[in-house]
């Protein structure tokens, strides 16, 4: 544990730098997925104090980053014996903290992170032992189709497809069997945090509200405490 605590440290700060440049839209949007599906310009009067940060406290978002990947780090090496399962789980750490980073800075949720960590489960679902493929396939469909329907029927304003291509990976991550947990987690993380934000003024309806957190925050809990779809619950 205290071994993967010490590399969380360099790749936590590896981390904070890819979300930073990632959470930066470039010119032609090739890349990034906003999760909310609306005109760039009306994102950008509307994100106020709650996403987009001042410089100077980019040290704070640094230290969080970092004690956060230490910590998770640990505890995947806790939760998972053999070194192949921590690997993996850890690499899914990362996805998870990107997204999550992107989507508070600026309300992005990178496709160069989310394709190739969905292929990455995939794999991993279709190769190592104690994974199922149709489990992983179950739940992939069963998270992306949650987080679909509402989207489409909203036209993305709230969820959006970056939301989406987040959720299908942590389906095809956990496997069905866990994603159910990570699902209700998800649904009481958020609800809670948009009523709070609502509550407290910070967001006004109608105005966006960064989900990837909650997914990823739902996401680990599950996979720390139930398992990834190569481990049985505990």
């Amino acid at each position: 544990m205290a071994l993967l605590a010490l590399i969380g440290i360099p790749v936590g700060l590896a981390l904070d730098a890819l979300i930073a440049q990632l959470a930066v839209p470039p010119e032609d949007g090739d890349g990034l997925e906003e999760t909310p599906a609306s005109p760039a310009s009306l994102l950008q009067a509307e994100r106020g104090a709650l996403v987009l940060e001042p410089e100077r406290s980019a040290w704070l978002r640094r230290a969080l980053v970092v004690a956060a990947t230490s910590a998770l780090f640990a505890l995947a090496a806790a939760r998972y014996d053999e070194p192949g399962h921590v690997a993996i789980v850890a690499s899914y750490i990362c996805v998870l903290l990107v997204c999550a980073g992107t989507d508070l800075l600026s309300y992005r949720v990178a496709n160069v992170v989310t394709y190739p960590a969905m292929l990455g489960a995939l794999v991993v679902g279709a190769t190592v032992p104690g994974a199922s493929l149709g489990e992983v396939l179950a739940g992939g469909a069963l998270a992306a189709g949650v987080l679909l329907v509402p989207s489409l029927l909203t036209g993305g304003v709230g969820m959006g497809m970056g939301d989406v291509k987040l959720v299908a990976f942590v389906g095809l991550a956990l496997g069905f069997e866990s994603l159910v947990a990570a699902l209700l987690f998800m649904a009481l993380l958020g609800g809670l945090a948009a009523v709070l934000l609502l509550a407290t003024g910070l967001r006004q309806r109608g105005q966006p509200i960064p989900y990837a957190p909650f997914i990823s925050l739902g996401a680990l809990v599950a996979l720390l405490w139930q398992g990834a779809a190569f481990a049985a619950p505990a």
